[in-house]
C-alpha cells in the first residue's frame, strides 16, 4: 500500500480543522432539520427517529399513556413532555 504524507503549517492545520468542523456541524444540523429534531413539537414518524423506536413499539408506548397533543385531528408530540414521561421509568429516578 502506498502512503502519502502531506506537511501543513500550523495555520493550515487549524484552517482545515475549522473547515471540517463547520462542514460536519452543518451536516448534523441539516439532518436534525430533516427529522424535525430541532423543534419541540413533532409528528409520530419524527418521534420514532427521536426515540430510535419502531412504529409498533411507539404504538405500545402510546397505549401505555405516552403524552400527545391532538389539535383538530393533528397529533403532535411534545419532546419535553415525552422525555419527562419516559424518565418515570428510569431505575435511577
Amino acid at each position: 500500500m502506498n502512503e502519502l504524507t502531506i506537511l501543513l503549517s500550523k495555520t493550515q492545520q487549524e484552517t482545515l480543522q475549522q473547515t471540517i468542523h463547520h462542514l460536519l456541524t452543518n451536516e448534523v444540523n441539516q439532518f436534525k432539520v430533516e427529522l424535525g429534531l430541532n423543534t419541540r413539537y413533532i409528528k409520530k414518524k419524527q418521534l420514532c427517529h427521536y426515540l430510535n423506536l419502531s412504529n409498533n413499539t411507539l404504538d405500545k408506548l402510546i397505549a401505555e399513556g405516552l403524552p400527545k397533543l391532538n389539535i383538530q385531528g393533528v397529533v403532535l408530540y411534545d419532546k419535553i413532555e415525552v422525555d419527562c414521561w419516559l424518565k418515570k421509568f428510569s431505575h435511577s429516578a
